[in-house]
């Protein structure tokens, strides 16, 4: 939800009623960044499922980044250009354009275009209290540009020679190396990749939120037992270890 402050007369309101409300009728809520105004909530209207709202956006201006713990949000351009961004992907909406935003996702609306920016979002379910209905993560007036969330992190090179005969031997030993990281303190990502020219020459790129955090497992005698099986599979061995400087991510339409 863009605000969680409810406006009306009884936030407790008891009985659902059908009932008509102008947007403009409303005072905006700017603490958050642009103009939101939520139109039809339990205050309003007596809602039990979710509350709706617009968030207008000049060129520039963005909502502050935030995340819902308890509800889902549904997100609708009327007008404008915008980028959604959620969580390090970056989202590019239009006119027309719907998106969905899962519980406990961090997101951040920003208008990149010319003109003033229209959206209509509904937010549901209702959290079990008002005050738990977002959380914000920034504060408005902070720089818009979030520090880079890759940068610090680390990418683990190791490139193998597999001969043909040993693949399906070091392709099931990898699979029990996988699993056993995929647990292992600080650990993101793993990815194998296959030479196209070459195939018995294998890449394994292994993500880290450290250094520190990869060394750390890979001096443990856990994971010097669950590699075993396929250091028997490989010869000529190489090793590269990097620090992410910053990262770019595409704007997905």
């Amino acid at each position: 939800m863009w605000t969680s402050k409810i406006i009306g007369d009884d936030p407790l309101m008891s009985k659902p009623q059908v009932n008509r409300i102008h947007a403009d009728d409303i005072e905006p809520y700017r603490a958050r960044g642009g103009r939101l105004r939520m139109v039809l909530h339990p205050g309003s209207v007596g809602s039990r499922s979710g509350y709706m709202g617009t968030v207008q956006l000049q060129p520039g201006e963005y909502v502050v980044e935030h995340f819902h713990p308890y509800s889902e949000e549904f997100l609708f351009v009327v007008n404008g250009d915008l980028v959604l961004e959620v969580e390090g992907e970056n989202w590019a909406l239009g006119a027309g354009d719907g998106i969905y935003v899962p519980i406990g996702k961090r997101h951040r609306l920003r208008n990149v275009g010319a003109t003033e920016s229209l959206i209509v979002y509904h937010v549901g379910p209702l959290a079990p209290d008002p005050s738990l209905a977002h959380v914000d993560t920034e504060i408005l007036g902070e720089p818009a540009e979030r520090t880079d969330p890759a940068a610090g992190t680390a990418r683990i090179l190791f490139m193998v020679k597999v001969a043909e005969e040993k693949r399906e031997d070091f392709l099931a030993a990898y699979e029990k190396v996988r699993f056993n990281v995929a647990a292992a303190l600080g650990h993101i990502r793993d990815q194998i990749c296959q030479s196209p020219d070459d195939p018995e020459k294998w890449l394994i790129v292994s993500e880290w939120k450290s250094t520190e955090d990869f060394f750390a497992w890979e001096k443990s005698d856990e994971h010097k037992e669950v590699v075993r099986p396929m250091r028997e599979c490989y010869s000529d061995p190489e090793f590269r270890n990097f620090t992410v400087v910053a990262e770019t991510t595409a704007a997905r339409s």
